[in-house]
């Protein structure tokens, strides 16, 4: 198992009532307009890695922030693919999954993440298919 600090780009990602509140001056409707530009937000927190997974869980700031949950997940047997790309300060990992959807993170390190992701794609589906490819 693998952890990082990460944010993750959340495409429906609000802020909550609560968060709106503590603005001042009208500063959540700049979060909005920058939601709108992004077509979502970024959220703080962690991304982790197991045997059948790549999660994100927001910190508990991010948490209390934003309306509605903010958490995704990825089971490894349905990653297409795996790529990581610029970004400002750090990369950014794109997790295409089977179905065309694309759960996106950036953190330090994210090259050689990115990586271990794709090892663990690629041992999954080694644990999933061996058997049935030696029986062909």
């Amino acid at each position: 198992m693998i952890t990082k600090l990460a944010n993750a780009f959340v495409p429906d990602a609000e802020m909550s009532t609560g968060a709106r509140g503590a603005f001042l001056f009208g500063s959540d409707s700049a979060v909005d307009w920058l939601q709108r530009q992004m077509g979502g937000l970024w959220v703080g927190g962690r991304v982790t890695l197991t045997d059948d997974h790549v999660f994100f869980e927001p910190n508990g700031v991010n948490a209390m922030a934003h309306a509605g949950d903010t958490s995704h997940s990825a089971p490894l047997d349905r990653v297409a693919e795996v790529r990581d790309r610029f970004g400002i300060l750090t990369r950014i990992i794109d997790v295409k999954l089977d179905n065309g959807s694309v759960f996106t993170f950036r953190c330090f390190g994210a090259r050689k993440f990115a990586r271990q992701i794709t090892e663990a794609v690629a041992k999954k589906r080694q644990l999933t298919n061996g058997p049935q490819a030696t029986r062909s």
